[in-house]
């Protein structure tokens, strides 16, 4: 469940939490396949692969006890629609329902079903942009100053600069753009209370 400790945010903090509730799940998801061997972290080198994998589970590990998961999320928003009688839901859900919407369909613009990618390459592109480029606030989340995204993102730069195949170079770049047009449309996305219609919002899967 959801924690019920009160905090006054922003939009701009709602954003953030969009971001890592969508973050969590990837992350969720990625661990999942890591351990069954449906994906290999394969950077070449097994120092880059352990230092990774060692920051995955960190960030995850924390995520869990900070933010839903998008599944969580979804389950979270049908019972509070179920339970009011209007259907209307408080404005800081609605937004952060329509800022993880926005980053969900962003991605699935951009990569078609089953095409191959590097899911925790984009994560540490996602946060890298937005905390680091974007200077976004992380009072509520100070577990993500400790990540050197900057040394993570840069063992993907090498990579595609040493290895032979033009297809790995093309696609770590391609994790970059994807990244990019994420937090783009994440900063674009505004939200606006609307008093006069019922909210008929969905948390995409």
């Amino acid at each position: 469940m959801r924690n019920t400790k009160i905090k006054l945010k922003l939009l701009r903090d709602i954003k953030t939490d969009a971001l890592l509730i969508y973050i969590r799940t990837i992350l969720e998801d990625l661990i999942e396949k890591i351990n069954t061997n449906e994906y290999r972290l394969n950077l070449g080198f097994e120092e880059f692969n352990e230092e990774i994998k060692s920051n995955i589970l960190f960030l995850l590990g924390h995520l869990k006890e900070a933010v839903l998961n998008g599944h969580e999320l979804k389950d979270i928003i049908l019972y509070e629609q179920n339970r009011r009688t209007n259907q209307r839901l408080i404005p800081n859900d609605e937004a952060l329902i329509l800022y993880y919407n926005t980053i969900v369909k962003e991605i699935e613009s951009n990569l078609t079903e089953g095409e191959h990618w590097i899911p925790e390459q984009v994560v540490f592109a996602l946060l890298s942009e937005w905390i680091v480029e974007e200077n976004k606030s992380t009072q509520f989340y100070p577990f993500l100053e400790e990540i050197n995204y900057m040394k993570l993102l840069g063992m993907y730069e090498y990579l595609g600069q040493k290895n032979i195949d033009e297809e790995l170079k093309k696609n770590v770049i391609k994790m970059y753009k994807i990244a990019a047009s994420m937090i783009k449309q994440l900063k674009n996305t505004h939200y606006r209370v609307n008093n006069k219609r019922i909210s008929k919002k969905r948390v995409k899967k």
